[in-house]
């Protein structure tokens, strides 16, 4: 089924001299996108893989070269061809010595020397998530970034501070546009679903019953349909059995069509910052605060996968602060709630709550490790969360590997990379989708 929705336009910035007034506007949404919702097409040769390396006590690690990494696609070890180091303006952790390995004969010799490491302008972008952030915790956050604004800015750093909902200060150095933003923000929730409905049916449980066919799932929604039919209706619904069904099928398709609009309206803006985040010069950080939201159907999979082949072409780090808190994860006492016995005897909505939330924390924590960035969450210190995001990763290596012999059929390829050295630990992206064949995109 095709829903042809209006699209998120670019950002545009205007690089003005000084850099202190450049100006960032939003013009008016374009023409709407082709069916399917996924209007950039990358192609290109080869993936690009931010990578961070950590030691054992969490410093950044920034000495390795080339032939310190193994890049493995769906198991299978591909030469690196293209290797840069980017350097942060902050004052770097010293480094531990990481004992150099023998050399691999694998390694081609035309592969290009390493880049050195660079130092330049910071840009950072906070995009507050208020699609999808509640009243309260968007409260929380509010007055988190402006305690973090008491301090000022490096005389090198430039922030934006922007919302899913229009809300942009403009490049800035000073604090007070980047306040008078944030006092701007509200509480929109685009997503948020009528609970009146019969059944009532989010969009988490609408996939699991479509898309993956989760009887478990279908037996508790047709059990609340009939029970809140049955109140509807008094002596009974309508049609019977075949009408209960009609009810959950109908809710059902009307969660996953308002869900999936959602999640490709989401991912497809936050692509179209990071895309317009390169043509700021220097280090460049987006911090996403957000609660995260459900993005786990293959058109979903795909636009986040583009998001990170965007960040990772335009050397964009990806930070995500878990805006919920210590306890957003988690699900309260009355979630249960007594919608039906069968629902109570199988503890469903609670398993379903407690996965959907699960998938929400992968998204973001794979936006985060897929760019080089962090994961900022379980803490109620969001204050502090802000301020460490802001700073971005000290050194973050790109490396780049051919897709040359790499079917062209759209599938998802798992990605590993592994480094030289004891201690060490790896964040990079987990994976990415192979090129669709032509005619197909």
């Amino acid at each position: 089924m095709n829903h042809q929705t209006p699209a998120l336009a670019f950002i545009v910035l205007s690089l003005a001299i000084p850099a202190l007034h450049t100006q960032v506007a939003i013009p008016p949404p374009s023409n709407p996108p082709a069916p399917g919702g996924i209007i950039l097409q990358i192609h290109a040769n080869s993936v690009l893989v931010p990578v961070v390396v950590r030691d054992s006590r969490g410093h950044a690690v920034g000495n390795l070269k080339q032939e310190d990494f193994k890049v493995f696609d769906q198991g299978k070890r591909r030469t690196i061809v293209g290797f840069t180091l980017q350097q942060s303006d902050k004052p770097a952790d010293p480094q531990p010595a990481v004992p150099s390995p023998t050399p691999d004969p694998a390694k081609s010799a035309a592969d290009p020397a390493p880049q050195p490491a660079t130092s330049a302008k910071r840009f950072v972008v906070f995009l507050f998530d208020d699609r999808h952030l509640g009243p309260g915790d968007l409260e929380q956050v509010k007055k988190a970034g402006i305690r973090m604004l008491d301090k000022p800015l490096a005389d090198n750093d430039r922030a934006v501070v922007l919302s899913f909902h229009g809300v942009n200060s403009g490049v800035a150095h000073d604090r007070e546009p980047l306040l008078a933003a944030i006092s701007k923000l509200k509480s929109q929730q685009t997503n948020q679903r009528d609970h009146s409905q019969c059944p009532d049916i989010d969009y988490y449980t609408a996939d699991q019953i479509l898309n993956k066919h989760s009887k478990t799932e279908w037996d508790v929604a047709y059990e609340q349909a009939a029970n809140c039919s049955h109140k509807s209706y008094g002596a009974g619904p309508p049609g019977g059995t075949g009408y209960v069904e009609q009810l959950v099928r109908t809710a059902a398709n009307q969660a996953l069509i308002a869900g999936d609009q959602d999640v490709r309206e989401t991912l497809t803006y936050l692509r179209d910052v990071v895309h317009t985040m390169a043509k700021l010069p220097g280090q460049r950080t987006l911090v996403l605060v957000s609660p995260g939201f459900y993005a786990g159907t293959d058109e979903a999979l795909a636009i986040q996968s583009t998001v990170l082949n965007v960040a990772a072409a335009s050397n964009v780090t990806i930070s995500v602060l878990d805006a919920r808190g210590l306890g957003g994860s988690n699900v309260g006492a009355n979630s249960s709630g007594s919608v039906s016995v069968f629902a109570n005897a199988t503890g469903q909505p609670v398993q379903s709550q407690l996965e959907s939330s699960r998938e929400n924390e992968t998204l973001m924590s794979e936006l985060a490790d897929g760019t080089g960035g962090t994961f900022f969450r379980h803490s109620n210190d969001l204050e502090a969360g802000l301020e460490t995001l802001a700073t971005g990763p000290e050194f973050l290596y790109l490396l780049e590997f051919s897709l040359q012999d790499v079917k062209s059929n759209g599938s998802y390829h798992q990605l590993k990379v592994e480094v030289a050295g004891s201690g060490l630990s790896v964040k990079s992206r987990s994976g990415y989708f192979a090129p669709m064949p032509p005619g197909k995109n």
